[in-house]
């Protein structure tokens, strides 16, 4: 049964939830606390990942705006110091321009790769904590089910009937007692 058949039918109880509330108690216990340990372990590395990025942004921009700054006090020297110096500056803020793109354009590759790759990173390990966690609720559901099955087993049959109950199942497998 799924769970979308599980929550629309109604329980023996005559409601739509499950006639004992500590079961649902411990489903919306055990979501909060899954939910709670992805927001507690992938909110924060994404954080320190983008502002790891901005840092990085900032600090290559930085350099580019000296870089820029280094070049045009290169040509005012450089002006002062030939005279007529026209196309040698004009060359030397070409260059600095470009340089400054360049590293722009650099910085922003490395940027968006980093956070795709974090990215990717954050999504395997929340689906390997949601997988984690399914087989989890799987193995104690399984475990439970085994155990009210022996429960029913117990209070419904006397010595007699369980003892004929074990000796119709040995003789299905093919073996005799």
């Amino acid at each position: 049964m799924n769970l979308l058949h599980f929550l629309a039918a109604e329980g023996p109880n005559g409601r739509f939830i499950p006639s004992d509330p500590k079961e649902l108690y411990w489903g919306a216990l055990a979501f909060a606390i899954i939910f709670g340990a992805i927001w507690i372990k992938g909110v924060p590395l994404i954080k320190e990942a983008i502002a790891k990025q901005q840092a990085d942004a900032v600090a290559d921009s930085t350099a580019a705006e000296q870089a820029l700054a280094e070049a045009r006090s290169r040509i005012a020297s450089a002006t002062a110091e030939l005279g007529d110096a026209n196309a040698e500056s004009e060359r030397i803020v070409a260059e600095a321009h470009e340089a400054a793109q360049q590293m722009q354009v650099d910085s922003a590759a490395r940027t968006q790769q980093m956070v795709n790759d974090m990215w990717a990173k954050a999504q395997g390990d929340a689906d390997a904590m949601r997988t984690q966690a399914v087989a989890d609720v799987q193995s104690e559901i399984g475990l439970q089910a085994a155990g009210a099955a022996e429960e029913v087993v117990l209070k419904n049959l006397d010595a007699g009937g369980q003892s004929s109950l074990i000796d119709d199942y040995i003789r299905g497998l093919g073996v005799s007692s």
